[in-house]
């Protein structure tokens, strides 16, 4: 085949039978033999094939674009629906936060009003010693502690453990023998703590 022989594609309304067509025994057309109206079709079919391409690969290209450009907003959605999930989850803890600090808050009001009152009990229960009302009195005391340990209060136990500072103040100190040296011989007040922290230190006599 010389520059001069091209092959031309299939036309639907090309003639099946005619020299121009591919799909006749796959035959090439040799330029230099066509006459001035055929090389007008060749030229005409040629010329409508390229703009076919071209409008092919436009629209191709724009399906392209608006493909990307879709993807591109879906992407965006995702990142908004992402931040605003995180925004909740940060906002579910906070609530959730709050409303624990609000729960401690209100315990540890009760706590303070009534930690007095544990003194008082303390003190009457030891008056009482002898006499018939004490067993009531301490029924009654025990289910004192028993409600104010259900919201959370724990007595701090000290009695008969080294000193600490951090969980009692020493109102005196006294010679217990040398067994006894540093350590917490008798509770003159009890001591609480709620959750981790100590609300009322324990009034304590030391060994010396």
């Amino acid at each position: 085949m010389n520059e001069n022989d091209v092959k031309l594609c299939d036309s639907e309304d090309c003639d099946k039978d005619c020299e121009h067509c591919e799909s006749a025994d796959k035959r090439t057309v040799d330029i230099e033999k066509l006459n001035a109206e055929e090389l007008r079709v060749l030229y005409k079919t040629q010329s409508e094939l390229v703009v076919a391409l071209v409008n092919e690969n436009e629209s191709l290209v724009k399906q392209n674009e608006d493909l990307t450009a879709k993807i591109e907003k879906g992407n965006s959605y995702l990142d908004q629906l992402a931040h605003m999930k995180n925004d909740f989850e940060n906002y579910k803890r906070r609530t959730n936060a709050s409303k624990d600090n609000a729960k401690d808050e209100g315990k540890m009001f009760v706590v303070t009003k009534v930690l007095p009152i544990l003194d008082t009990f303390a003190r009457a229960e030891e008056n009482l010693q002898g006499t018939m009302e004490l067993e009531s009195f301490k029924m009654i005391y025990r289910q004192f502690e028993k409600v104010l340990g259900e919201i959370g209060l724990e007595e701090v136990e000290v009695l008969g453990r080294d000193f600490d500072p951090n969980l009692s103040f020493a109102i005196t100190k006294e010679d217990r023998g040398a067994e006894n040296v540093g350590k917490v011989v008798e509770v003159w007040s009890k001591g609480y703590r709620y959750k981790d922290k100590i609300v009322k230190y324990s009034q304590v006599i030391v060994g010396c």
